[in-house]
């Protein structure tokens, strides 16, 4: 019984904005953990809390993949101490150690913090039952909310993505409580969130991709969100017409705030290692500057910074941003 109340509670706050936070660094890769707090801080005030939303930190936009353990260990501590209990906090884990996972994991849930976002072991294509296992051994040796993330993208070819025969096999563990979704293939995406959203909490990962408010519409429980960063009343504008069903008004305040823009961003040097180089690219774009991307991803230039500007002003993205980065002077 206090299993399934557990896992009730871990669901019922595992909704709306998942806000995807950057790691700031100065130029040498040291972690400014005073502006970390600040940032965390500015974002409990303008809204993300309890209900409304999920603070991420060491996820993709955090570069979790790049971070050294003791980093990874004092952002975990500087995220429960400033939540104070006034938003849900979740950390990443990208291990392909099932017991280095599990570590991390334990030491979350000791923190308080109350959710990992948790990507499957991938070094060569694991398979199916490599996969459940790791997942089965983190969930046993812990006691912490888990988010599980499908990267096929991820993977060497061929890539493996999430199926219905792994859906059915989490559903069996106590700690799993929600799917970060994104998928090549839009009829696989929505048939899974079809069939499986009474049993996780879906988290939308598809934004640039046309999806729009089709997630929503089948039983989407919240969205991993950049844009948040430096633009929380839209996020939370969005959030709230999902929540009023207004679907027409939300896909239409998306073609122009994200879709529109994605469309005409730039291509930074091809493909990336890591989401930090199109993060970073964006909120210092739109006046958020976390620092430098951490090696050895690609660097973004200032032509690039520049262009993806010049998309969200044309845009009228900049009605929505309240940051400045004088927030961190004062």
């Amino acid at each position: 019984m206090e299993d399934k109340l557990m896992k009730k509670f871990r669901k019922d706050h595992l909704q709306g904005v998942i806000v995807s936070v950057p790691t700031f660094c100065d130029d040498n890769f040291n972690l400014l953990l005073d502006r970390q707090r600040t940032h965390l801080r500015w974002l409990i005030e303008n809204g993300i809390t309890n209900g409304l939303g999920v603070i991420l930190i060491a996820g993709g936009s955090g570069e979790g993949y790049f971070l050294d353990d003791d980093e990874w260990f004092r952002l975990a501590e500087v995220l429960v101490e400033e939540s104070q209990g006034k938003v849900p906090t979740m950390i990443g884990v990208f291990e392909t150690s099932a017991r280095r996972a599990a570590e991390k994991a334990r030491h979350a849930s000791d923190l308080g913090v109350d959710y990992i976002q948790m990507a499957p072991p991938h070094y060569m294509g694991p398979s199916e039952d490599e996969v459940f296992e790791h997942y089965r051994y983190v969930n046993d040796s812990s006691d912490v909310g888990i988010l599980c993330y499908n990267i096929p993208w991820a993977m060497p070819a061929p890539a493996y993505e999430f199926q219905a025969t792994i859906f059915d096999r989490l559903a069996t563990l106590d700690n799993i409580v929600g799917i970060k979704w994104a998928s090549d293939n839009l009829t696989h995406f929505l048939q899974m969130l079809r069939t499986y959203h009474d049993r996780f909490n879906f988290i939308d990962n598809m934004h640039f991709e046309g999806v729009f408010s089709h997630g929503a519409r089948l039983g989407m429980k919240g969205s991993i969100d950049l844009d948040c960063n430096v633009a929380p009343r839209l996020s939370l504008k969005r959030m709230q017409l999902l929540r009023d069903n207004k679907f027409q008004d939300y896909d239409e305040l998306e073609l122009v705030s994200r879709f529109d823009p994605g469309l005409n961003f730039p291509s930074v040097q091809g493909p990336m290692m890591g989401e930090g180089t199109s993060g970073k690219m964006k909120l210092k774009a739109l006046g958020l500057d976390a620092g430098p991307v951490f090696p050895t991803q690609s660097q973004p230039t200032e032509s690039d910074i520049k262009a993806v500007r010049d998309v969200y002003q044309n845009s009228g993205f900049f009605e929505w941003v309240d940051w400045n980065q004088s927030i961190f002077d004062s």
